[in-house]
């Protein structure tokens, strides 16, 4: 007949969930006005760079606009200056005695308008540049092209999205979780991410992100893992990945599988009185199954000596050897 001695022991909870690998970061192109597109360079999977162009629509209007505006500031300077000499005519006469106060302060009047006519004329100049200049899209930070929206001889609306595109911000894993598990004690831990379609490709990375929503239809929870380190090749966003999260679970009393026995209300183990050495039977609560252990909850304190061999032997206060397990 074999004793153990109780110990706490700390479970541990694996976890296996299946996602993908998705970019931290993306967002939409779109033209701010709108037009007819006439040309879109980037499809889906190419590489971009910060100030490469990406897409155009058709200029014509714009730069209509533009001429006009030039031509109309021209024509607003031509007529400040004139105004500029004839109010310096004017006060030069009015100095000498030559000419009206009245002459004076229409001329006065004529300048600020036509000054005011020339802000106007510079502020429309600056306007159609800027119409102008948003019929080009430019990259403003450099990234992967995921989706293509549109091509040219479209009619885009001004916002509409053109090309979406990953940031160069790192790829982080996304899985749809079981609402079940409970998920908020595994915020900040490592996960293990091996790559499906590349079985020798093991990546690690840190959940970040646990959403506080659960999908209605599909009860599972959104969780996010950001990788730890550089990427390596083979890594691209959308491959699928088996994530497998370890948790240190609170401290309980774990015993061998032969310990355990019954009563008629359930779960029992038999006991051994350190000072006599009689058997007892006494009840448990079993939290969990091991592959060889179970781990109670309730019944038997750490330092219990516990029988773990030839149970089927004893009876409540029997005298029991102490010969502990492994002997």
């Amino acid at each position: 007949m074999r004793i153990t001695t109780a110990a706490l022991a700390t479970p541990l909870q694996e976890v296996s969930l299946t996602g993908t690998l998705e970019p931290i970061e993306a967002f939409a192109v779109s033209f701010p006005q709108g037009g007819r597109v006439i040309s879109i360079i980037p499809r889906a999977g190419d590489r971009i760079v910060v100030g490469q162009e990406l897409a155009r629509v058709d200029p014509t209007q714009t730069d209509t606009a533009v001429r006009a505006a030039s031509a109309n500031l021209v024509a607003a300077e031509s007529s400040l200056r004139e105004a500029q000499q004839a109010s310096d005519r004017s006060q030069e006469l009015l100095a000498r005695g030559a000419g009206t106060r009245a002459d004076f302060d229409n001329a006065t009047r004529s300048l600020l308008a036509a000054r005011a006519a020339r802000d106007q004329a510079e502020a429309e100049l600056a306007k159609a540049q800027t119409s102008q200049d948003n019929t080009v899209l430019h990259a403003f930070r450099a990234g992967t092209v995921t989706k293509r929206s549109a091509e040219p001889g479209q009619v885009v609306n001004p916002g509409q999205q053109v090309l979406e595109i990953a940031a160069d911000a790192g790829l982080e894993a996304v899985f749809n979780a079981p609402d079940g598990i409970d998920l908020e004690a595994f915020l900040g831990n490592t996960v293990t991410l091996d790559l499906v379609d590349q079985p020798g490709l093991t990546l690690a990375g840190t959940i970040t992100e646990i959403s506080p929503l659960v999908d209605p239809d599909t009860r599972s929870v959104v969780l996010k893992a950001r990788l730890d380190s550089s990427v390596p090749a083979g890594a691209v966003f959308g491959s699928p990945v088996v994530g497998h999260l370890t948790l240190a679970q609170a401290p309980v009393v774990t015993l061998p599988w032969a310990a355990l026995t019954a009563l008629a209300g359930g779960a029992a183990v038999w006991t051994v009185d350190p000072v006599t050495m009689t058997a007892g039977q006494v009840p448990v609560t079993v939290g969990s199954y091991g592959d060889d252990t179970v781990r109670l909850t309730a019944g038997v304190e750490p330092g219990a000596l516990v029988v773990t061999d030839g149970s089927q032997l004893l009876f409540p206060g029997r005298l029991v050897a102490p010969v502990e397990a492994g002997n």
